[in-house]
């Protein structure tokens, strides 16, 4: 593997080199599974999200003045910068408004005779929501597709098609 400028990342990558990158995959893996799982016994909320959440925020600094600072060398026109405003803001507002969507499927329970008495069909409704899956979609989708851009260094002429696709998609976001 080589950097952008043509350097090897590793100047040596031996078995010894891959078993350790593994093994520190999988260990940093498993602290932030189960630092999760403690967050979310805990009460505080759901872990794995907040976890991703706290990294998209400790990243939106650095987003905004890399922006800010693309606008003031005029490399990004002030109408494109207003118009990912506006669809950051519809996008939010989407999200929010699917997340908090549910379907109320009507329940009609027969009536019975207990004793002497009629007791009455009672009616309710079944709660199910719009979207099960939550938030975490998006957001994978929008990492993988970060993910295969930062990878077209190391690409194979067969993957041009996915990483024109990818930065198409982040083109228009």
């Amino acid at each position: 593997m080589k950097s952008p400028g043509g350097s090897p990342i590793v100047p040596e990558p031996g078995w010894s080199f891959r078993l350790m990158t593994i093994l520190t995959l999988t260990a940093g893996t498993s602290f932030l599974m189960w630092l999760g799982e403690q967050i979310t016994e805990r009460g505080i909320g759901n872990g794995i999200s907040l976890i991703i959440f706290s990294g998209i925020v400790a990243g939106t600094p650095a987003a905004i003045f890399q922006s800010l600072d693309l606008m003031g060398t005029g490399e990004m026109p002030v109408l494109v910068m207003l118009f990912l405003l506006v669809l950051m803001v519809v996008v939010i507002g989407a999200i929010v408004f699917t997340e908090g969507g549910q379907r109320r499927i009507p329940i009609q329970y027969a009536k019975r005779v207990v004793g002497r008495k009629m007791m009455g069909g009672q009616s309710t409704h079944l709660p199910l929501k719009v979207n099960t899956s939550g938030v975490i979609p998006p957001f994978l989708l929008h990492r993988s597709s970060c993910f295969l851009r930062r990878c077209s260094v190391y690409s194979h002429p067969w993957m041009q098609w996915v990483f024109s696709c990818a930065d198409t998609r982040d083109d228009y976001l």
